[in-house]
């Protein structure tokens, strides 16, 4: 099988050479910038509001004298061409991008760039069959602390949310072990705000509903997902949503970049399961957006491994 090659701070290497110095300040103290594309098709998705969003985090987290925006794209398209036949092998995967301010001491940050396998059979399953929800008591972080608006690697609360899930779909489900379950975050007033791969909102008729905007970070793949669902003159509104309001929607979609659209089977809440409205009744919008977002990542685009 041929070797994957990264991207590290000017060199292009194995990727199991990958080597993050202990002294790192991404190590150290977890200040880490990251940014996670994927392909369709073997083009990237979405690059410019990837890039974008990876500008503003590391804008804030003050991580300086990066590569400028066309150099960014030029180091993406040559990780994909230097990685032609891996990717061949793998079919359409994922590409991280990460900085962070680089070693104590010195005024040189950390910039990589790596791929990633995609787990397209669970990505298909939860699109065809969906995945079950458990809103946890994990509050996330407050404004005050950072932005939700960044994308960064401190990620405790998603993993402790997520561990949460698994304990509470044990509880609730004789077949638990091969339940694909994750969890939801919480605010602070206990209205729902995203999974730890997701952003997510509901259906109540023919309107799209989903947290507010500085609740949860900005997802791309909601971005388009909310285009399509313009074009199809569907109304979407941003709300707080109560995990009552949230468990008894018509549908519950999921959005995040590994798995693109899929929706939720179940909720638990407050230890007890709540069976979406989708498995016992047609849905009707999900089916549409996703048929438009197949559409759309179908599309032709600039980001192309040749």
């Amino acid at each position: 099988m041929n070797e994957c090659i990264a991207y590290f701070c000017g060199e292009w290497i194995p990727a199991h050479a990958f080597n993050l110095s202990i002294d790192d300040v991404g190590f150290r103290q977890g200040v880490t910038a990251v940014d996670r594309m994927r392909t369709y098709g073997g083009r990237v998705f979405m690059l410019p509001q990837h890039l974008d969003r990876f500008d503003a985090t590391t804008k804030f987290l003050g991580i300086d004298s990066l590569p400028a925006r066309a150099a960014m794209v030029d180091l993406v398209n040559e990780l994909l061409t230097r990685n032609r036949d891996w990717i061949a092998q793998h079919h359409d995967v994922g590409i991280t991008l990460f900085a962070t301010p680089g070693v104590i001491g010195s005024p040189t940050p950390t910039l990589a760039l790596h791929l990633n396998r995609l787990n397209h059979s669970r990505n298909q399953q939860r699109q065809t069959q969906g995945q079950s929800l458990v809103i946890t008591d994990v509050v996330q972080p407050p404004a005050a602390s950072w932005p939700r608006s960044i994308k960064v690697r401190s990620r405790l609360h998603y993993y402790r949310a997520d561990m949460l899930a698994r304990s509470a779909m044990q509880n609730v489900s004789s077949n638990a072990a091969n339940s694909d379950v994750i969890g939801v975050l919480i605010d602070d007033d206990g209205s729902v705000t995203e999974t730890s791969i997701s952003n997510v909102a509901i259906v109540e008729g023919e309107t799209i509903v989903s947290p507010e905007a500085n609740q949860v970070l900005g997802g791309i793949t909601q971005q388009v997902v909310e285009e399509l669902a313009a074009s199809e003159s569907l109304t979407w509104k941003k709300e707080r949503l109560s995990p009552a309001r949230f468990a008894g929607a018509d549908e519950i979609l999921c959005m995040g970049t590994d798995g693109g659209l899929w929706f939720a089977n179940s909720v638990i809440v407050a230890g007890k399961k709540i069976e979406s409205k989708m498995t016992r009744n047609p849905a009707k919008i999900y089916p549409l957006l996703l048929a438009g977002f197949r559409k759309r990542t179908s599309e032709p685009g600039p980001f192309v491994v040749s």
